[in-house]
């Protein structure tokens, strides 16, 4: 007997559901933050639609909500601005409008297959994107470079609770392979039906991982984490009742009823073309440009002339030592030069300060100037050897003469102590 081609009749209810998905298009034209995910261009083209969030949320914040304040932050850093959480609000509500309206406008047509296939092919497609995007740049080892002089001379307790996470996962660079090699091979089984389940399922996995983490660690990426989250348990939930056959009843697993929605062979050669643009531009977009910026940035690059820490040992200004007193926040206790281009300076009252620097190496002088006034600035000679760095010349008018002795930042135990296969005794310290 031939099989019937009647097409099935959706509910109100199921067409409803389908037609909420306009949420997902909200979340896929999400240009307004800082940090960019996609190619600048892409920013540049979606301005007249950001611009629109930018009116409206501070507008519904005020005029709405009533809030106690004004929505002046936009998101930067931080994905859990007042203004995310506004944005995330009015993504629902228009969604349920949206949705609602729809469903009753065109209640007379029968289903939405053609559009909810479409649907699953764009959230598969975005998730294993956001899975490339964060994945590579840890394989890559960008986002938690290993702890930097600053953070390792840094008193434990005055971590914050994401810097210590940072540190945590920045340690290990075999950490930051495995956990980022998860959410790539997540992404790329999304990117093929016939391993779209068990991507979706991976993805649950790293993101219930990265959304505890995110909570735990008060790290503000909670709202878009919950909603990658949110899309790999959706496209898990195509495939529940499979799911609970095997897993649960132990029974034989029922057919797969998902069919090609094109069965022509020239939209099928469309089809894979499309794909295989998109494929290749989630991989130039990710992968390639974390390539390139690890040239730039991550713990291979290139350290700055004297990287180092540098204890003062004696101060002289205009010829008198300057002795070590807790209350004098003039005398110098610690030098870091850390990043290219800058220095800390910590004096012996424990406040630091960032200064902009230039190492001159042919004519051995350190140029050091504010980083919030470029006309207040100074230049003292240095002289190094294995064992210390000398500083001399004119500080803002006074005379100096400060003897340094560098600190062996290899023998700190984060940084020395590696791997071993045999321990004979816990070194939990």
């Amino acid at each position: 007997m031939a099989q019937s081609t009647i097409p099935n009749k959706w509910n109100f209810s199921r067409r409803f559901r389908v037609l909420l998905s306009v949420y997902f298009l909200f979340l896929f034209l999400d240009f307004t933050s800082e940090d960019e995910l996609f190619p600048h261009f892409v920013y540049v083209m979606m301005k007249f639609y950001t611009n629109f969030w930018n009116w409206a949320i501070p507008w519904t914040g005020a005029n709405i909500l009533h809030l106690s304040y004004p929505i002046t932050v936009t998101p930067n850093g931080s994905g859990d601005t007042t203004y995310n959480y506004v944005m995330q609000l009015l993504w629902i509500v228009f969604a349920v409008i949206i949705a609602l309206v729809w469903a009753i406008a065109d209640r007379k047509r029968l289903n939405y297959e053609k559009l909810y296939y479409w649907i699953v092919i764009c959230v598969r497609y975005f998730l294993a994107y956001m899975l490339f995007v964060y994945g590579f740049v840890k394989v890559i080892k960008l986002q938690f470079p290993f702890p930097d002089l600053v953070r390792l001379t840094q008193p434990y307790g005055e971590s914050s609770p994401m810097g210590l996470a940072w540190t945590f996962v920045g340690y290990s660079a075999g950490y930051n392979i495995f956990i980022g090699g998860a959410e790539v091979l997540a992404g790329i089984l999304l990117f093929f039906k016939r391993t779209t389940l068990l991507g979706s399922l991976i993805a649950m996995t790293v993101m219930c991982n990265v959304v505890a983490m995110n909570f735990a660690y008060d790290i503000p990426v909670k709202i878009f984490s919950l909603n990658l989250l949110f899309l790999a348990s959706w496209i898990a939930w195509i495939d529940k009742d499979r799911l609970v056959s095997f897993f649960i009843l132990h029974n034989a697993l029922p057919e797969n009823p998902k069919q090609p929605i094109f069965k022509t062979r020239w939209k099928k050669i469309i089809q894979l073309s499309m794909k295989t643009v998109v494929i290749i531009f989630a991989f130039y977009a990710t992968l390639w440009s974390n390539l390139n910026m690890a040239k730039k940035y991550g713990d291979a690059v290139k350290k700055p002339s004297l990287y180092g820490i540098y204890d003062i040992k004696t101060f002289i200004k205009n010829n008198k030592l300057i002795e070590p007193l807790a209350t004098d926040s003039t005398r110098w206790k610690r030098i870091i030069i850390n990043y290219p281009g800058y220095v800390r300076i910590t004096n012996i009252a424990d406040s630091a300060i960032w200064m902009k620097l230039k190492v001159d190496t042919l004519k051995q002088t350190l140029k050091f100037t504010s980083t919030a006034d470029s006309t207040d600035f100074y230049t003292l000679n240095y002289k190094i050897d294995k064992k210390s760095l000398n500083l001399s010349g004119k500080l803002r008018g006074d005379s100096v003469q400060i003897q340094t002795q560098i600190f062996d930042y290899k023998k700190f135990p984060l940084v020395s102590r590696g791997f071993h296969w045999i321990n004979e005794y816990p070194n939990n310290r």
